[in-house]
């Protein structure tokens, strides 16, 4: 930015008479310089760093050349990613700098203070009514003689709650757990085969008693979830609840018709009203372009979004849950590339903000959920450092949640193809990544 200086003017006119009596008088008109304007450059911003994080507003300076942020960024080298408005680039330039800053006046001296220990760093805190609740597939592990969930990922058969169980032993801090999947019709839905009075016998109450929150989800990629009526919907949701009952997910992955979906979104306005504390999601499929297309969800994700815009003002607890996974090819019109990969961090940082970008959904309304370790499409592999970058990103800008895909791959194993009971990813150990998402959020 240019400071520019006010600018004078001035003109001297001088008269010179001749002494001579009779002589003409003669004048002569002698005019000084104009000032010139000042133009000062403006003081230049911290340099760069690639390993420091920038959100959207932070300054830095690269070669006499100031740049501010547009959103989030690390690594992007500001001289050769910057662009005005629209160009999908993470810097805009703000011209040559190099002026001085204002001097810090000198402060009057003060007696030293004693010093004191430099408190160890905490992650940022989460939002409040932020929601991590990785999802459980029930079809894996189950009992179907009792109905009851269960967990083999430490290696021995746990139910997930209750006495001696995994939630107790082993992840007392996990918060929260989204059940997936009820297909169906409400009313009549069913649990992978068991039925939802036998899915609720065996888990729901138990669930309550131990104190564990948990996300009632619905669809998925092999089925789908329709209610006819803001009533049925209604009975649903009370068959399931319980003061640890946080929200009804509708993963809408196909089979949906439009109306469908509609329906669904005026279902979940209406139930607001009874069941004011319950936050309703819809879960789509995305990319994370970052070739300054703000591509993202596809035709079924655009309707769901587009219903759910509709139904504002009458909607209100709901948030749109990425899927932040699966990107299918190795491309800018995918994915952030970095060394001729989909970087998976930076892929879903990038979709959310490409959903902000596209639709206005302010990023209190928008959760993220990768799926952990290797991915369905081959080289895409989210490591513990796309957890805390994906994380800290969540809390950073205000996130309404992260979940992943799934409790029950949260074991390593040999790499190779995606496996619905381990993440195909030997380096991390049994429950890695819940626990590293769950120190990043301060757990």
């Amino acid at each position: 930015m240019q400071v520019k200086k006010s600018t004078k003017w001035s003109a001297l006119a001088l008269s010179s008479l001749s002494t001579a009596l009779g002589a003409a008088l003669s004048t002569t008109l002698l005019t000084a310089a104009p000032v010139q304007t000042v133009h000062a450059e403006a003081a230049c911003a911290a340099a760069w760093s690639a390993t420091q994080v920038y959100t959207a507003g932070n300054q830095a300076s690269e070669n006499g050349t100031n740049y501010v942020a547009n959103w989030w960024t690390q690594g992007n080298d500001p001289a050769t990613n910057n662009g005005g408005a629209g160009s999908g680039q993470p810097w805009t330039s703000q011209g040559a700098c190099g002026g001085s800053p204002t001097p810090t006046p000198t402060p009057t001296p003060t007696p030293t203070p004693t010093p004191t220990p430099t408190p160890t760093p905490t992650p940022t805190p989460a939002p409040s009514g932020f929601v991590f609740s990785p999802y459980k597939d029930i079809s894996v592990s189950v009992n179907w003689n009792t109905d009851v969930m269960q967990t083999a990922v430490t290696g021995s058969t746990l139910p997930l709650v209750g006495s001696g169980s995994f939630y107790s032993t082993q992840e007392p801090n996990l918060g929260a757990i989204t059940l997936a999947f009820a297909t169906g019709t409400c009313g009549s839905e069913n649990w992978a085969g068991i039925s939802a009075s036998g899915f609720i016998a065996g888990n729901i109450s138990a669930l309550n008693s131990a104190g564990l929150n948990y996300v009632v989800s619905t669809g998925g990629q092999a089925g789908t979830f329709s209610c006819g009526s803001a009533s049925s919907f209604e009975s649903f949701i009370a068959s399931y609840y319980t003061a640890h009952m946080v929200g009804v997910d509708f993963d809408i992955e196909g089979g949906q018709s439009q109306a469908e979906i509609q329906q669904l979104v005026a279902d979940a306005a209406a139930a607001q009203s009874e069941y004011p504390n319950l936050r309703f999601s819809f879960t789509i499929a995305t990319l994370g372009a970052s070739d300054g297309s703000y591509g993202g969800v596809n035709s079924l994700g655009d309707e769901v979004v587009r219903a759910v815009l509709a139904s504002s003002p009458a909607l209100k607890n709901y948030t749109i849950n990425l899927m932040t996974m699966d990107y299918g090819g190795t491309s800018a019109a995918n994915c952030v590339v970095v060394n001729g990969a989909c970087e998976m961090g930076q892929s879903a940082i990038q979709a959310a903000q490409n959903l902000e970008h596209t639709y206005g959904i302010p990023a209190s309304h928008i959760e993220l959920t990768p799926m952990i370790g290797q991915n369905d499409s081959q080289g895409e592999i989210t490591t513990l450092a796309d957890v805390d970058t994906i994380t800290n990103y969540a809390t950073a800008n205000g996130l309404a949640g992260v979940h992943f895909w799934s409790l029950d791959r949260d074991t390593p194993c040999a790499a190779g193809s995606a496996s619905a009971t381990c993440n195909s990813y030997p380096s991390v150990g049994v429950l890695g990544f819940t626990n590293e998402f769950l120190k990043d959020l301060g757990k």
